[in-house]
Parts: C-alpha cells; sequence; structure tokens
C-alpha cells in the first residue's frame, strides 16, 4: 500500500483494470459490517458509508491530482515524449523489494525541482507538500494503520479457529501462528509473495460469496424489526467505514499500474469501481444485520451454523483463514521497507539486521493482540486513528499546500471539509473505541443460553439475571451470573450452557420466587424452575 507503480507497460485491459482496483478494497474488514449495521441501525449505516465512500474517493482522486501537478503535466496530455526518466536504483527496490539506503528524495539544481521517478510514492508528494514532515506523516501513519490491519488478521484467524477447537487460549494460538507468520515475512521479493497472494485472494473471494449466499438464503428465516437510527453507533460505524474505504496509501500504485497512454481514463475507472464496492459493502453488511438481527457477532463468519465434523461452514471458514494467514507478510511488506530505510543505516541490506527488524515487527502483532482481542473494536481503534489521517486529513492538507496558488473557492471548500471531517472522525472515533475497549469483554454482546431439555427452552441470562437480585439475599455480594450459577448447581447432568461456581447462595428457595412474568416463561416452565431451585444447595 505505501509503495509506488511498478515500473513496465502497465495494463490496457478494462476487466483487469477493474478488477485490480475491486480487490484492492476488498478485505478482512468487510466481514465486520454486519456488526457495524447492528450498531448504528440500517439508515444511518447506508448513510455512512455512502458518505465515507464520496469524500474519501475525492481524497483519493485528490493525490493523483497532486502526483501530476508536481509532474508538471496535464492528466490528460500524457506524451510518452514528456516521461522523465526513472531512476534505476529506486525502480529496481519497488520490483525486487530490496529496500533503497535512504528515503526517496527530491533534487534542488540551481532552483529548478527535478523529480527522479514519473511514479510517485504517497511520501513523495508529502515531501512536496510539507517537506520532510509530510513524508514521515505518512510513512508513521502507513506502518501504524498496516500494522493494525495485521493485528485483525491474526485476531480474525484465531476467533475463527477458536469457533471448532475450543479450550485453546488466545496466547497459545499466538505461539502457533506467528512462528510461520515470521518465516513468510523474511521473504525480500514481492514476486515470491505473488502465488500466495493470488492464493489468498481466490480463497477469500469464494468465502465472502459464499457467506453473501448464506445471507441471502437466511434472510427471511428471522422476524424482526431491524435499528434504524443508532446515534450512539454513529461513532464505531463511522471508523469501521473508514477503516474499510482507507486506499490512500495505494491510490497512485494502482493508476500506475495502468498503462501511461490510458491513464488518463483512471479516474473512470476507479469511480466505476468504488460504486460497485460500495453497493457490495452496503448490501453485505445489511443482509448480514437482518439475517442474524441482535445475535451479529463481531465477525460475521462466527454465526454460520456449525454441523458435525468437516461441514460447509468450517470449509468457508478455513478457506478465509487461509487467504487472510498469506495476505499478512504482504500487508507488512512496506511496513518493513519504511523501517528498515529509517532505522537500518545500510537500508537493510545487512540480511540479519533485516530479519531482526521483522521479528520485532511481528512480536508486536503478537502483543497488540494479547492486549486488544477484539476484531471490531481494533478495527474501530485503526480507522478512526491512522486510516482517518491517510484518508482525509492529509489529502487535504497536502493538495491544499501543492495547489495554492491556483485553488478555486470550491476546491478550498472540499479541503477545509476533508480535513474537518478527518479530525471530527478522529476525535469521536478514538473516544468510542477507547470506551468500548475499557468495558468488561465478558459483558459485550453475549448471549448465553439456558436449556433444560424437553421441558424449559431458551432462558437468557438476561432474563436470569433479573431474578438474582430477588434469590440474593442483602448480605451477599450480588453477582450478574448468579441465577445461572444456582440453576447451573441445580440440573443434574450440566444441561446448563453457561454457569460458574457458586460463591454464596440462600439456603432455601421456594417457586413463589419464580414466577412466569419475573422470567417471561409460561406457568409450567416456571414451576419446573421452581421445584429445581427448591432445594439446599451443597
Amino acid at each position: 500500500m505505501a509503495g509506488g507503480g511498478p515500473a513496465g507497460p502497465g495494463s490496457k485491459h478494462p476487466v483487469k483494470i477493474f478488477a485490480n482496483i475491486f480487490i484492492a478494497f476488498i478485505g478482512a474488514g468487510v466481514l465486520g459490517l454486519p456488526y457495524a449495521f447492528k450498531e448504528a441501525g440500517i439508515l444511518e449505516g447506508i448513510f455512512i458509508m455512502t458518505f465515507v465512500a464520496v469524500i474519501s474517493a475525492k481524497a483519493m482522486l485528490l493525490i493523483v491530482d497532486c502526483k501530476y501537478k508536481i509532474l508538471g503535466r496535464n492528466v490528460k496530455g500524457i506524451s510518452p515524449g514528456m516521461t522523465l526518466d526513472i531512476d534505476s536504483e529506486e525502480n529496481d527496490g519497488l520490483v525486487s523489494g530490496e529496500p533503497t539506503s535512504r528515503p526517496r528524495d527530491f533534487l534542488q539544481e540551481e532552483g529548478d525541482l527535478m523529480i527522479r521517478s514519473s511514479d510517485l510514492t504517497y511520501g513523495d508528494v508529502g515531501y512536496h507538500a510539507l517537506g520532510h514532515t509530510g513524508r514521515m506523516l505518512v510513512d508513521l501513519a502507513i506502518v501504524i494503520s498496516q500494522t493494525g490491519f495485521c493485528c485483525a488478521y491474526i485476531i480474525f484467524i484465531t476467533e475463527n479457529l477458536s469457533d471448532y477447537i475450543v479450550g485453546v487460549k488466545l496466547w497459545q494460538w499466538l505461539f502457533i501462528l506467528l512462528p510461520p507468520l515470521y518465516l513468510l515475512t523474511l521473504l525480500r521479493h514481492l514476486s515470491s509473495l505473488a502465488l500466495s497472494s493470488l492464493l489468498a485472494q481466490m480463497s477469500n473471494l469464494m468465502a465472502f460469496g459464499v457467506v453473501f449466499w448464506f445471507d441471502f438464503e437466511h434472510l427471511f428465516k428471522i422476524t424482526m424489526h431491524p435499528k434504524e437510527m443508532s446515534l450512539k453507533g454513529f461513532p464505531f460505524f463511522m471508523a469501521i467505514a473508514i477503516y474499510c474505504y482507507e486506499g490512500a496509501g495505494m491510490i497512485l500504485a494502482l493508476e500506475a499500474s495502468m498503462a501511461e497512454e490510458i491513464r488518463h481514463k483512471f479516474k473512470k475507472y476507479f469511480t466505476t469501481a468504488m460504486f460497485v464496492v460500495t453497493s457490495l459493502y452496503i448490501t453485505f453488511g445489511a443482509c448480514g444485520y437482518l439475517s442474524f438481527g441482535p445475535d451479529t457477532k463481531a465477525i460475521i463468519t462466527l454465526n454460520l451454523p456449525k454441523g458435525l465434523g468437516l461441514d460447509f461452514s468450517m470449509l468457508v471458514k478455513s478457506c478465509l483463514c487461509l487467504g487472510i494467514f498469506f495476505t499478512y507478510p504482504v500487508m507488512l511488506f512496506p511496513v518493513n521497507r519504511i523501517l528498515e530505510t529509517y532505522f537500518l543505516q545500510d537500508g537493510g541490506k545487512t540480511v540479519w539486521k533485516g530479519n531482526l527488524v521483522r521479528f520485532v515487527l511481528v512480536l508486536t502483532t503478537g502483543v497488540v493482540v494479547q492486549a486488544i482481542p477484539n476484531f471490531a473494536n481494533l478495527m474501530a481503534l485503526v480507522g478512526a486513528s491512522c486510516c482517518t489521517l491517510l484518508a482525509f486529513i492529509l489529502p487535504g492538507l497536502f493538495h491544499m499546500n501543492i495547489f495554492k496558488d491556483s485553488l478555486t473557492r470550491s476546491q478550498k471548500m472540499l479541503d477545509w471539509c476533508l480535513i474537518f471531517v478527518g479530525i471530527f472522525g478522529t476525535i469521536i472515533g478514538v473516544l468510542d473505541a477507547l470506551k468500548r475497549l475499557s468495558e468488561d469483554p465478558s459483558a459485550v454482546d453475549e448471549v448465553h443460553t439456558v436449556v433444560v431439555p424437553t421441558t424449559v427452552e431458551n432462558i437468557t441470562a438476561a432474563a436470569a439475571s433479573n431474578i438474582s437480585h430477588i434469590i440474593a439475599p442483602s448480605h451477599v455480594t450480588p453477582a450478574p451470573n448468579l441465577a445461572l450459577s444456582l440453576i447451573n448447581n441445580s440440573v443434574a447432568g450440566g444441561v446448563i450452557s453457561h454457569g460458574g461456581p457458586v460463591t454464596a447462595a440462600p439456603s432455601v428457595f421456594t417457586t413463589t420466587l419464580l414466577n412466569a412474568s419475573t422470567l417471561g416463561l409460561n406457568k409450567t416452565a416456571a414451576k419446573v424452575v421452581g421445584k429445581l431451585l427448591n432445594r439446599t444447595p451443597t
């Protein structure tokens, strides 16, 4: 995402160009959209997603305009004779993956700006707009955001594996996953990752298609009144939307991947692709939420029904985990290059130093995952912080500085609007994400079901907790799951799915404490539960 475009003739085929743009914006973040719709509501989610899509596309196209302003040529007037020479050393670094000895720079000779490459990076645009500060801001935001994406990938893999392999703790999953991921990051050439990247994209697209199909099949099986608006969920949804659309770091690479003689058509291809991506995001998120309602989980694949043995759900999750596993080193590739360029004097050409940087980086992702193991909250935090900087604030600042002598009033308004939206989104998004992280994870979005075979069904934790203040005496410290714990100890055979040890309990319970209105059950079910609880706990 951080690099410039590859040297070479580029693509001319419309389908290939469209596919490159489309695939660049379809990642694991889309699997968190149904949960975001659950938090914000259908109407609010559609509005925010459309708004973020429009301004994100505008901002990314401003970066392309900045590139051609720097190069001093009109987008529609490209001719081969005007192409500047590409520095061979820098280009080799982009293709082979070997980092250069220092950050790419501009040379100043006799007052004339001489540009070393016609395929600029986002960092180059930042340098031209704000000097070294601009480049450092871009590089810092890319390092943190890309690392955050990789952390989200690890959480996704561990959550889906834990759905089938119960009992393995998070740190144990990290101990299993991090070593092979580190080995993949040791590959120095992008060409070495081409096959794994292709496999990852194929696996992801297939799995997304299957989840989409299941959503449509399951859509009309649940009767519910979906949430339409929720101001409380506004900051969260906006952060998730920005996370999904953050593509500023790779927009110049996508544009440079086209054949030079048709690059003036890039905006048309890009706008079309963004319209399709936005339609997919909204449909996927809304249908996922409508299919599972309030039970929608942070990762929609966790809602897929499980069967015995090797079932369809397991196949889908396996494909996604495999695809995301091989995407991890690709996402860390630009991060490794940036860190080696800044912190290693030889630019990482000493192999063991580069390996050490990669080891520390992979270990860091593991530490972050251990500290923030929630997929949705991590997405929101990354989206609200670094992604808003890359997607809105920096494009507005860069465009304002590079075009400062020729800006129209509407262009100035657009630049300031981007900066304002970015700052506003950062403040409310980060505060909301930190608030969610400070909450007890076990109390968020959990539905515990109590099942007594053939007699009592679907006693939820929320309903059972309503009686905890009745059946617990005043001298006993109340606990949210006390009622469930009492039922768990009373029912033989361990048929209750969630419960815990009873630290203190009254000696005698009466059936009158468990009436139908308290538990929301019918009278027969209430009497059965009452009889079960009318025992002296041992």
